[in-house]
């Protein structure tokens, strides 16, 4: 049996028969994980008031080869993160933040990249970053870290710049200019510029100078189509986000 010592950051805690609960983590050098923690759920359990979502903690845990949960060890939490989740906005947006490493990140392969967005993001909306930026941005880098958002700035087709506009061709998930594709749904110069801008700058320089309410909705909807093209269906949190919150 091996055991193992790391930081991570926890993305799902689920109740598992009557005293014990599984738990969904991510970390550096091991990518995504899932473990038993023993007795989670008893009243004087050592794990009380450790397994928070969305938590940064250091974490041990127990495995065997050929086993896919392992057994959680000592949990120590270090950054908590609850003050997200205090409305309903943010309950729905952090389960949303951690259904995207539920998908993207891999069991059992390094995720530095991915563990870094993920620990930043959660610092930016602790510090008070405004919500729909930061889940735009984060929507943005996980497709970026996946290898399948669209380069903002020339067009494949015909290795010219994009003008004042893009369209996406939806079947291959691809930014192409509008010469190349004169009908479509499109995005325009704002978006394009907000797009460019967010591979050079981190959240805290974004919102210096924020971008409208318009022009954030047109990204979350570029990002939705371009993701659900790619997973052939939707994160169910954030179908349960967008209905609960349009009532």
């Amino acid at each position: 049996m091996r055991r193992v010592h790391t930081t991570a950051l926890l993305l799902d805690v689920r109740d598992l028969q009557e005293k014990d609960r599984i738990v969904t983590f991510l970390t550096v050098e091991h990518g995504q994980k899932r473990g038993v923690a023993r007795s989670a759920r008893t009243k004087f359990s050592r794990y009380a008031g450790q397994l928070q979502p969305l938590a940064k903690v250091q974490l041990s845990w127990f495995e065997k080869e050929g086993r896919d949960l392992v057994r959680l060890g000592e949990v120590e939490l270090e950054r908590p993160a609850m003050a997200i989740m205090e409305d309903l906005e943010g309950i729905l947006l952090s389960s949303y933040l951690a259904e995207h490493m539920v998908h993207f990140a891999q069991e059992n392969e390094p995720s530095p990249k991915l563990f870094r967005l993920l620990d930043s993001t959660i610092e930016a909306l602790l510090a008070g970053v405004d919500r729909h930026l930061a889940a735009r941005y984060y929507e943005i880098w996980v497709l970026r870290l996946a290898g399948i958002f669209p380069p903002p700035s020339i067009c494949p087709l015909c290795a010219q710049p994009f003008p004042d506009r893009a369209v996406l061709m939806a079947a291959e998930g691809a930014l192409v200019c509008p010469s190349c594709m004169p009908g479509g749904w499109t995005i325009g110069a704002a978006e394009l510029e907000l797009l460019r801008h967010s591979a050079r700058q981190n959240l805290a320089q974004l919102s210096t100078r924020p971008p409208t309410a318009a022009v954030l909705n047109r990204i979350e909807e570029l990002c939705g189509r371009i993701r659900r093209h790619f997973l052939q269906t939707e994160l169910r949190s954030y179908q349960v986000m967008r209905d609960t919150l349009a009532i």
